[in-house]
């Protein structure tokens, strides 16, 4: 892959949902903004399956999502290296978003492929990026996220 997730994108090793960046463009994205593409290979004994509901070993909704905003944490630590330090990212409050899912990540599935096209950037004190993605399990799109988005701000 051409990158790993940066060690301030991510506090917990349990919650990693991406494995690599397979493609980031800065510029890319139908706005122009950006576009990032991860991958994670399943592996069927990931805590999360066996810690989902009784005798339903599926990866949970949530950590698809949290996958999402992996990607756009790595594109927000690209397009404002200089506010690693003494920032961390916060939930974008007060936007509508949307997420539709149509499908499941199960054991015995094989790699998940999750893309990122920032819709919005602002530059400010504490910057925010927006995003619109999707999440393939083994090529089929079974997660649709738009306007979901991070804040940096300062510690």
């Amino acid at each position: 892959g051409i990158a790993r997730l940066p060690k301030p994108a991510l506090r917990a090793k349990a919650l990693l949902m991406i494995d690599r960046i397979v493609c980031y463009d800065p510029d890319g994205g139908d706005r122009g903004f950006g576009f990032v593409k991860g991958e994670k290979i399943v592996d069927p004994q990931e805590w999360f399956f066996g810690a989902h509901f009784y005798q339903d070993p599926v990866c949970p909704g949530s950590l698809g999502l949290e996958s999402f905003l992996q990607l756009v944490k790595f594109a927000a630590l690209r397009r404002f290296p200089d506010r690693t330090e003494g920032f961390c990212f916060a939930p974008l409050l007060g936007e509508k978003h949307r997420w539709t899912y149509r499908g499941q990540i199960l054991p015995a599935n094989r790699r998940i492929t999750v893309e990122a096209v920032i819709t919005r950037i602002e530059d400010k004190p504490d910057p925010l990026l927006t995003a619109d993605g999707l999440l393939r399990v083994d090529g089929l799109a079974i997660y649709q996220m738009e306007n979901f988005g991070i804040r940096l701000i300062r510690t």
